[in-house]
């Protein structure tokens, strides 16, 4: 269906795009707060440490921004194409409600 596909495909967009806020804002964030002091002493640590913490924040933006939108999602019959609404299963009953995979 490609209504379910583009529903898929926009999940997909978001949770991208999610996915980017821990990295520009949580780095930039604690080394200017938390570790102002040990930069001040330091300065050579100032790399090291800003690879770290974006390696951090991927580590756990990522598995909270896959987990926005489910790997499978489900999508009504009448919110898709009209030759997928009449769909009936192997008993003849017809389905009310489709899945489809979003993909990575």
């Amino acid at each position: 269906s490609q209504v379910a596909a583009a529903r898929g495909v926009n999940s997909t967009t978001a949770s991208r795009a999610i996915l980017q806020a821990p990295v520009f804002f949580l780095p930039p964030l604690l080394l200017s707060s938390v570790f102002k002091g040990v930069l001040a002493s330091n300065p050579t640590m100032a790399v090291p440490l800003a690879t770290y913490l974006v390696l951090i924040a991927f580590g756990l933006g990522l598995p909270a921004t896959v987990a926005i939108f489910p790997q499978i999602s489900s999508i009504d019959v009448a919110d898709v194409e009209e030759q997928f609404q009449g769909l009936t299963d192997k008993d003849g009953q017809p389905y009310n409600v489709l899945y489809y995979n979003k993909g990575l």
